[in-house]
C-alpha cells in the first residue's frame, strides 16, 4: 500500500506542476482513501487491495528464494 500511495501522491504532483489538473483529480480520486488513511489501520482498504493467487506467490517467493 505504501508504494502505491507514495506513486500517487508524487504523480498528483507531477500532474498540478504540468498543470494537466484532470489528470491530477482523476488521480487523487482513485486514491483517495489510501492517501488519506496513510499509516492508520482501516479494514476498508483491506477489500480494494489485490491479491496474487496462491500458485503465482508460491513461484514468486520460490524464484526470489533460489
Amino acid at each position: 500500500m505504501d508504494i502505491a500511495t507514495c506513486w500517487a501522491t508524487k504523480r498528483i504532483s507531477v500532474m498540478d506542476n504540468l498543470e494537466r489538473y484532470e489528470d491530477s483529480y482523476a488521480i487523487a480520486e482513485e486514491f483517495r482513501e489510501w492517501i488519506l488513511h496513510i499509516g492508520e489501520k482501516n479494514e476498508n482498504l483491506r477489500d480494494s487491495f489485490l491479491n496474487l493467487p496462491k500458485e503465482l506467490k508460491e513461484l514468486l517467493d520460490q524464484k526470489v528464494n533460489d
